[in-house]
């Protein structure tokens, strides 16, 4: 791989790393929620 394909690769990998994050994030806020109105 050239120095550029690994760049653009790298910034791919950011981007769904970020993604993922925000995905897991979302997810984990809804489980709480999701509790919260079992509990009561």
């Amino acid at each position: 791989m050239s120095l550029e394909e690994l760049r653009e690769e790298l910034e791919y990998r950011r981007a769904e790393n970020a993604y993922l994050k925000k995905l897991d994030a979302l997810l984990q806020e809804k489980g709480r929620q999701t509790k919260k109105k079992q509990g009561s």
